[in-house]
């Protein structure tokens, strides 16, 4: 028989409901283990093989290039919506107003993003676009702040500015560097950051499964492309006859588009299995190997100037995470004291007078926890319950007061 034992709340723990907990934390480690490592390897293996496609095999259409990605993830998720293996929680939420507030931005944002992501390669080497990259907390910090879904700390703000001083060191070491390629690598950045914030509301409040979230957001994606492709590349696609460069060495394009469509459901399943902070953190991590890599076995040069410029923006990348790890303490401890505050200022009944009347109203505080853009909100509700045989809403208590 099973050995119990009674918390501080009263309520009885057995040791079977103890091991079920401790095997189901270990299930979902072991599964965000697995994803962040498939994550990593899959992306970096792209970079390269976007990289070969884009620079050595003479394929210069990047959006052409990225869209048969998003082509594939579309398509692979379309069959298994259609044909049962997925089912569509969230169909009924769909509404072409839905749609256009909230997937339509994480479209056009994904498609720049990729779009000017992969023109990178194009002006600059594989190890300074990664040692670019170090410079998305500080991007992310001011899409965030001037949102105002930030607000600034000095730890952070001391992560940030080392970062950008190191990005800029970096830049300055870098042999060939190229203006237009620093420019769409932070359009780039700029891109991902805020589609970063829409994935996370969308995801992470609304719990869209892993492929229906790509059946609903690569049509979008692809639209943008689609419409970018017309006005930068489909003019010289054709005039160069570039389907010919598909037809000579098919197997890279279609290694090219599953791996896009691995690297779009694992980057989902990573935000959902971790957090946008874990995310970051090894999206670094990534990236210093896509640097030894590109060092080590593709012979890109890198100099002296550009290490301790990408070493400086790593350490201001952490003094950064430490900051946003203090912040979050400091305004989680402000929040539990604020609601402490109106749990204990409403906890005697109060009265409302009006049309001649009184009402006894008891108030109660309801606490509703939800994410946005990965920070934990509260709504504060006041439930009031009133006179049933009242007509207006407010005298009746329905509905509620958000604080």
């Amino acid at each position: 028989m099973p050995e119990t034992e009674n918390d501080d709340s009263g309520v009885t723990i057995d040791d079977d409901t103890v091991l079920d907990v401790r095997v189901s934390q270990s299930v979902n480690i072991a599964r965000a283990v697995i994803l962040s490592i498939a994550w990593a390897c899959t992306s970096s293996a792209l970079i390269f093989l976007n990289n070969h496609l884009l620079r050595e095999h003479g394929f210069s259409y990047p959006m052409i290039l990225c869209s048969m990605g998003m082509t594939s993830s579309w398509l692979i998720s379309f069959v298994c919506i259609t044909t049962g293996r997925v089912n569509r929680k969230h169909a009924g939420l769909i509404t072409r107003g839905w749609y256009a507030r909230h997937i339509l931005p994480i479209g056009c944002l994904g498609a720049a993003s990729l779009g000017f992501g992969n023109y990178v390669y194009l002006y600059l080497s594989v190890s300074f676009i990664q040692m670019l990259k170090s410079a998305v907390p500080a991007v992310t910090m001011a899409v965030m702040y001037a949102a105002g879904l930030e607000r600034l700390h000095g730890t952070t703000l001391t992560g940030v500015a080392v970062v950008t001083i190191g990005t800029f060191i970096a830049a300055y070491g870098e042999v060939k560097c190229s203006a237009i390629g620093v420019w769409m690598m932070l359009t780039s950045a700029f891109a991902e950051a805020i589609r970063m914030a829409f994935y996370q509301y969308v995801l992470g409040n609304l719990k869209f499964d892993l492929m229906e979230g790509l059946y609903v957001t690569a049509p979008a994606s692809l639209a943008f492309l689609g419409l970018g492709i017309v006005t930068l590349e489909l003019n010289q696609f054709v005039r160069e006859r570039g389907w010919e460069i598909i037809a000579a060495a098919p197997h890279y394009f279609l290694v090219a588009a599953f791996m896009g469509f691995a690297v779009n459901i694992l980057t989902l399943g990573v935000i959902k299995a971790t957090s946008g902070l874990t995310y970051k953190v090894m999206g670094q991590a990534k990236n210093a190997a896509v640097i030894l890599l590109a060092v080590m076995v593709f012979g890109n040069p890198v100099t002296t100037v550009q290490l301790i410029g990408y070493a400086m923006s790593l350490f201001g990348f952490f003094i950064y995470q430490r900051g946003k790890t203090q912040q979050d303490a400091e305004e989680a401890e402000k929040e539990n004291y604020r609601l402490t505050e109106i749990d204990r200022t409403s906890a005697a009944p109060f009265d409302l007078i009006g049309m001649n009347h009184m009402y006894r109203v008891a108030s109660s505080v309801r606490v509703m926890p939800y994410s946005y853009c990965g920070h934990l909100v509260h709504e504060v509700h006041v439930l009031q319950q009133g006179d049933r045989g009242c007509d207006e809403p407010w005298r009746r208590g329905e509905g509620a007061t958000q604080l």
